[in-house]
């Protein structure tokens, strides 16, 4: 039977079943320990049983759910919960407690008797990019704990337990060396037989390593005529093995990172232990605090993981007795705890620099969480002295992902242009990922943020790189993407890979993501690079999630004018740069009964800009609040004159989530009603749905207090918004508007049931309602059918200054006439 150990792999299809054997084998020593306290708390109530039935159970829990086995995690979970929470009737307990214990331990003896056997690989198919290595013995656990050992310093062994097999596999690995255990039987050795007469076969003859449980002189000889170069005596120390391969072999010794582990649940012990193994690290473990304590006085760990949950002396405890060690202060420390012990979390974080994991712990987020901690302690300890005097040191890894930073990527960036190679640069953010943060917790979005690290890895090749900058935002450098829709195809899939990952949760999260692409064919500077994704993913964040914009030269130079203006926009409010424009509001009978007063800006260099264009600015740099006012201070004089003209016309005027966010709006509107001598309902207060949401719970009361006073309420862009039915019956609106999106599918010809349907829902609740955005006859006709009442847009009249509306003829009439 072949088994390989190697570097961690991609595919995690046959990664662990090593270990997982190893648990089921295990399983039957679990099924004898509960069958013994299950009998002494039936016979004696014992309590002490009563407590290690609890532990027993919440371990197997914890082992069985990482292993792989559901079924008898959770069994053991509804066990431990029966101990954890008991039923008032002592009865219903017992049977309850009876009824879970038969489950778990029939699923227990199907998992312990149920053996997946090992898919033997074709060892042609094995492509050794780390030394290969043959080990042979006929104790699987024997040779399990070896090969763990010794691919975590960059080697790839391949096991084999069967001396039938031996020759087929040592002709088709081809191994730099071979590891056997010596069995003499009847004077007859079948490895070294099956040894000797392959290596003729071989164009470079392996070194050998012989080892036996019992020395003898025949032994010593076998080995000496085979050409053995090292013979050892069973328990084989690994480091004395690992020794004399760097020697035969030529290979550099390597320095892994070095780890202590310490769990009380030998199972998740193995397991981790093996997982890090895979992953390159040296792992020593422990199963109490004391034994723990005294081990990282003497191996001095680079990081160590301490389960919560130890007996006698608690993780928390034994952190802390390790932070008092001179020589230990430092160690990175990550507390791995079960839900149960969650209160733990606070004093956990009390400990300065110590993170926390819960479990159970999928391989690669144990990988993950230990290469970021580990490395960034690596990089303290060689740059000791230069991180004192260069604090940008400390950003080149990512302490969540374990992933290269904006720094590192820069430098590659600066290296392709010297090199001239063309590449595919991409910017990945997670849409309104502060959701998920506020809903779920920050360990969620911590966990969220590295399964979305590890999914964007998979799906590169060893060419590209991957990179965190901050927050929920990714860099992608990939050298295999140089068209157009070779990019787009990727994008596509990997946006694809990003949604359906809600699983790999505890709640159901669901989310998306935006991407920017930048195709370098030409020289150019990182910052360049990097700003000319980041303006493409500003692109492609304009619409909701799932989006990817490919960097576009043209809109560079709109968000490079958006830049300028960014910087004028302050002294343009200051000098009361901007100038108001109306636009006029007619009933179904053609008479004019309001003006929306719309903000303008013409500005000294650029000339006129896009209200689309400064309102965000001004909202960004929270000024808007500041336009409000200028606008009111022009428009209310303005209303006041006409309306000795026009006795009973209205002023719409739109309101930020700013204004509506001010607890005084309402008194600062009042008084300038009272300014100029005007009543409240000749002012109506537009806002959209979004605008809601910005503002907040708040912004119920504050349009409360305002519809008290007697302004008009209307709710614009109605239609458009996530939930805006859901507001009808709880805000004081009065009016509605419907988006100018609608209105445009009546020429379209399109078979629309929502607008009629609108229409009557706001006469049914006796809500005055406008249509914007009337373009066409055929359109007021429509409208005016299904029973609108009021109309806004080009039909009727653009927006325009004061001197020019009181010149048209439908403002001097004083009747039912509109200017087309």
């Amino acid at each position: 039977m072949i088994t390989e150990y190697s570097a961690m792999p991609k595919d995690d299809a046959s990664k662990w079943l090593g270990t997982q054997q190893s648990f089921r084998a295990n399983l039957q020593q679990k099924i004898t320990s509960l069958a013994h306290y299950w009998q002494l708390y039936l016979t004696n109530n014992d309590l002490t049983a009563r407590q290690e039935l609890k532990r027993l159970s919440q371990q197997l829990a914890a082992a069985a759910k990482v292993y792989g086995f559901q079924k008898v995690a959770d069994s053991a979970s509804q066990f431990a919960d029966l101990f954890a929470h008991p039923f008032v009737d002592e009865l219903t307990q017992r049977i309850q407690e009876h009824n879970c214990m038969e489950v778990l331990q029939q699923q227990l003896n199907s998992s312990s008797q149920l053996m997946k056997s090992h898919t033997p690989q074709q060892a042609s198919a094995l492509e050794p990019a780390e030394p290969c290595i043959l080990l042979f013995d006929e104790d699987e656990l024997a040779a399990e704990a070896l090969a763990c050992d010794l691919s975590s310093h960059g080697f790839r062994l391949v096991i084999e337990t069967n001396s039938a097999q031996l020759y087929d596999t040592l002709i088709a690995t081809k191994p730099q060396a071979v590891l056997s255990n010596i069995t003499l039987q009847h004077q007859h050795c079948l490895s070294i037989d099956a040894i000797r007469s392959s290596l003729h076969q071989l164009s470079q003859k392996p070194a050998v390593i012989c080892f036996t449980e019992h020395d003898s002189f025949e032994a010593r000889l076998a080995a000496t005529r085979l050409g053995c170069q090292h013979f050892m005596l069973k328990p084989v120390d690994s480091k004395q093995v690992l020794y004399q391969l760097n020697k035969l072999i030529h290979k550099e010794k390597n320095e892994p990172y070095h780890i202590l582990l310490v769990d009380s649940d030998t199972d998740v012990l193995r397991f981790y232990r093996h997982a890090l193994g895979m992953g390159g690290y040296t792992v020593t473990t422990a199963t109490d605090s004391k034994t723990a304590f005294e081990l990282a006085v003497q191996v001095k760990p680079e990081l160590m993981l301490i389960d919560l949950n130890l007996k006698g002396c608690n993780g928390i405890e034994l952190g802390k007795i390790v932070r008092q060690h001179p020589e230990l202060a430092n160690t990175p420390l990550i507390f791995m705890f079960q839900q149960q012990d969650s209160s733990h979390d606070s004093t956990v974080a009390a400990l300065a620099g110590d993170d926390y994991i819960q479990k159970p712990i999928a391989p690669w987020r144990l990988l993950m969480t230990v290469e970021a901690k580990v490395k960034r302690s690596r990089l303290l300890k060689q740059e000791q002295r230069a991180v004192i005097q260069r604090p940008e040191l400390m950003q080149h890894i990512d302490t969540l992902t374990a992933l290269p930073t904006l720094w590192q990527l820069k430098r590659e960036l600066q290296k392709n242009s010297e090199q001239q190679s063309p590449l595919c640069l991409m910017k990945l953010d997670l849409d309104q990922f502060h959701l998920i943060n506020d809903v779920y917790g920050r360990e969620t979005g911590d966990l969220v943020l590295q399964t979305v690290a590890w999914q964007l890895a998979q799906l590169l090749s060893e060419q590209d790189h991957l990179y965190r900058e901050s927050g929920d935002e990714f860099w992608l450098l990939c050298r295999q993407l140089t068209t157009l829709e070779q990019a787009a195809e990727f994008t596509e899939h990997m946006l694809l890979v990003l949604e359906h990952i809600s699983s790999n949760f505890d709640v159901s999260i669901h989310f998306t993501a935006s991407v920017g692409i930048c195709l370098v064919n030409e020289p150019q500077s990182p910052d360049e690079l990097l700003q000319h994704a980041s303006s493409a993913l500003y692109e492609a964040k304009k619409k909701a999630g799932h989006q990817y914009r490919f960097y576009d030269p043209q809109q560079q130079q709109k968000i490079d004018l958006r830049q300028q203006l960014s910087q004028t926009i302050r002294q343009a409010i200051s000098k009361k740069q901007f100038s108001c424009v109306f636009q006029p509001i007619f009933s179904a009978n053609s008479k004019l009964t309001s003006f929306e007063l719309l903000a303008r800006w013409q500005h000294p260099e650029q000339g006129p800009i896009s209200p689309a264009l400064f309102i965000p600015l001004l909202e960004e740099q929270g000024l808007i609040s500041y336009l409000t006012r200028q606008m009111l201070d022009l428009g209310l004089p303005q209303l006041k004159a006409w309306r000795q003209q026009w006795p009973e016309l209205c002023l719409n005027i739109n309101v930020s989530a700013q204004d509506l966010a001010d607890p005084e709006l309402c008194e600062q509107l009042l008084e300038r009603m009272q300014q100029y001598e005007l009543p409240t309902t000749a002012l109506i207060i537009e806002i959209t749905e979004s605008i809601l949401i910005q503002a907040g719970s708040g912004s119920f009361e504050q349009l409360r207090q305002l519809a008290a006073q007697g302004f008009a309420i209307s709710l614009d862009d109605f239609g458009t918004g996530y939930s805006s039915l859901s507001y009808l019956d709880k805000l004081p609106v009065s009016r509605l508007k419907i988006d100018r999106s609608f209105v445009q599918r009546i020429d379209d010809n399109q078979e629309d049931k929502l607008l009629p349907a609108i229409i009557h829902l706001a006469n049914d609740l006796e809500l005055e309602i406008t249509a914007e955005g009337v373009e066409t006859a055929l359109q007021f006709d429509y409208l005016k059918r299904f029973g609108c009442q009021r109309y806004q847009g080009y039909l009727f009249s653009k927006p325009l200054k004061a001197v020019d509306i009181e010149h048209t003829s439908w403002f001097q009439a004083r009747t039912s006439v509109f200017a087309k």
